[in-house]
């Protein structure tokens, strides 16, 4: 059996980095905003977090190449959504890079808080101005300062091993 630290003595490839990340269970949020000609975009994402409560700041990351990125740019504010086992089908139409802006957000209706696309069924949502977008890597970091916020009631779904998962850990199989 190999020894595990004596690779710590190189650094790892994307593929071990990839591993790892996979290991990180976290909730599955959706981040929508206004498109450049005005109907919403949406992204799936699994890096969000809360940063700070006063002032109130959360942060997501979004691939440098992300449509969602560019009109969250343009639009300077965005919305997002934590999801619960319910919109599964939403999260994995919004993860789909085929799939065109109409498509991800589906014929689903949001409402508009702070002129931002919401989904009002989210298990949580929050409305956040962007105040800082930084490039790290393949992807940007997004701080947004949280403009309106609201929680409900569900199960999340969760990211973990490359997969989405119900509470207590049930794999969805698709």
């Amino acid at each position: 059996m190999a020894d595990p630290v004596s690779s710590l003595a190189t650094r790892p490839g994307v593929a071990q980095c990839l591993d790892l990340y996979a290991k990180l269970a976290s909730g599955v949020c959706v981040v929508t905003t206004r498109g450049p000609a005005g109907p919403p975009v949406c992204a799936t994402v699994s890096s969000a977090a809360a940063v700070s409560a006063s002032p109130p700041l959360m942060s997501l990351c979004l691939a440098n190449a992300s449509r969602t990125l560019a009109a969250l740019r343009h639009h300077g504010a965005f919305a997002l959504h934590v999801l619960d086992e319910r919109h599964r089908p939403w999260a994995e139409r919004c993860a789909d890079p085929l799939a065109t802006a109409a498509e991800r957000f589906g014929e689903d209706q949001a409402a508009y808080v702070h002129d931002v696309p919401v989904r009002t069924d989210a298990l949580a949502w929050s409305v956040c101005a962007v105040t800082d977008i930084r490039a790290y890597g393949d992807h940007h970091l997004v701080v947004g300062e949280v403009l309106a916020a609201h929680t409900g009631t569900g199960r999340p779904l969760l990211w973990y091993d490359r997969g989405f998962h119900g509470q207590g850990g049930a794999a969805f199989h698709g």
